[in-house]
């Protein structure tokens, strides 16, 4: 997957839980399609739309499945217009059978009756999933996307630079990553033992660690919880070490202003998602065997809880005449061998339990030094708490805590976006309540 690509996907990854109720839209499918449902028979042909390099997975599945074809379309990601770009192109009768859905985004393409349910095709096979990707497919016990890959979180850090400041071992709870940053700091103030949180996806992530959600919903209403003591705990740590100056005022893998600090030897770690390795391999290749990952650092110690950053279902939209073919389609990219293993070698990590077992990811890595950073990885899916719930308006939020983080205190940014998203789910029409 492009660097592009993968910086602009953002966690909510876990589910939410409302009814609603959906119209029919168009697909691009072939009339002469056969499914349960059309009620025709003949061969089958859908389009696929999505923008990670699924190309040669959509020809493995052509090779083995000649009656039922699938044509790939690239397209934007989704915050770069992919989203509007398929919701327009379903109003206009032409949308695809399927495509490429992040998870926090499978709420708002509900809203807009984008997404099928597609519970009674893909219920039996669920179980193959990690259950955080299952529930982030999931909206009201219904099943709308089959789950491709995840981002489970974890501290990527630097060994050579943890043994020139005296740094033992990685730490394991917060309270340790501060301890740290101020050693850090009082042996070279120009040097930051990590990034500071900054955008909303991030501050999603830390949230989902404390179990808390920014969601919920009871029957048709909406209740926005932004605001709550998880959030208040993240941002006041967060804003903290920013006073202080302990950490760096952004960064992260695929940063020009980060890889210039971690060339220099200015930074000495970050957190972030299994995915953020691939920008580390790319973009600092010259620091290939100083890397190393560790367990995401917890609140409390032992209690293991992680959190996840990113990831896509394969969604079959509202009007695909033939959703049992698309289904076994999706099932296919997410859980079949070779394509997982061709997902995984174009930078996923699958939500597929078995595919997290693949040969290469359990292997020593030479970048990290020969560590399996896999182990760490799979533990990271394992640990992730199912308490989230994803909201209809995910590009408001993300943009409004873009502006009120560079205009104040993180914690006044919760205040003001708590606010403006009770006002914008009002707007869509939809009953919503404060938390």
């Amino acid at each position: 997957m492009d660097s592009t690509t993968i910086r602009t996907r953002r966690l909510l990854a876990l589910a939410t839980v409302t009814a609603l109720a959906f119209g029919v839209g168009a697909c691009s499918s072939d009339k002469k399609d056969s499914a349960e449902g059309s009620g025709q028979a003949g061969p089958v042909n859908m389009e696929f739309w999505g923008w990670a390099g699924y190309e040669k997975i959509v020809d493995q599945w052509n090779a083995s499945h000649p009656n039922a074809k699938v044509t790939f379309k690239k397209i934007p990601s989704g915050p770069k217009g992919g989203y509007t770009q398929i919701s327009n192109a379903l109003t206009a009768g032409k949308g695809p059978c399927l495509a490429q859905i992040e998870y926090q985004n499978i709420p708002s393409m509900l809203v807009k009756n984008s997404v099928m349910d597609i519970t009674q095709y893909a219920s039996d096979g669920m179980d193959k999933y990690i259950p955080s990707a299952v529930s982030a497919s999931s909206v009201g016990g219904k099943i709308y996307g089959v789950p491709v890959d995840v981002g489970p979180m974890v501290l990527f850090y630097r060994k050579d630079l943890f043994a020139k400041y005296g740094i033992s071992k990685p730490p394991a709870t917060w309270a340790e990553y501060q301890a740290d940053a101020e050693k850090v700091t009082a042996a070279d103030p120009g040097v930051k033992f990590g990034t500071m949180l900054g955008d909303a996806g991030s501050l999603a992530s830390f949230t989902l660690q404390t179990g808390q959600s920014w969601y919920s919903t009871k029957g048709d209403s909406w209740t926005v919880s932004i605001d709550n003591p998880g959030t208040r705990k993240v941002a006041s740590y967060w804003q903290d070490l920013k006073d202080k100056g302990l950490v760096a005022k952004t960064g992260s893998a695929w940063d020009p202003q980060f890889n210039k600090a971690s060339e220099a030897g200015k930074v000495l770690t970050f957190v972030g998602a299994a995915w953020a390795a691939g920008g580390l391999k790319s973009d600092l290749a010259n620091l290939s065997g100083k890397w190393r990952v560790a367990p995401m650092p917890t609140w409390a110690a032992g209690d293991g809880k992680s959190a996840s950053s990113g990831g896509s279902a394969t969604s079959v939209m509202t009007g695909c005449k033939t959703p049992k073919e698309a289904v076994q389609f999706a099932d296919f990219l997410s859980s079949d061998p070779q394509a997982v293993k061709t997902g995984i070698e174009g930078g996923l990590y699958p939500a597929s339990k078995a595919g997290q077992e693949d040969p290469s990811l359990t292997g020593g890595d030479p970048y990290f030094g020969g560590q399996k950073v896999g182990d760490v990885y799979k533990a990271s899916a394992a640990q992730v708490p199912s308490t989230w719930t994803n909201g209809p308006t995910f590009q408001q939020v993300e943009t409004d805590f873009t502006g009120a983080i560079g205009n104040g205190t993180l914690p006044d940014a919760v205040t003001k976006v708590q606010a403006s998203t009770v006002a914008a789910i009002k707007k869509l029409g939809l009953s919503v309540t404060n938390g």
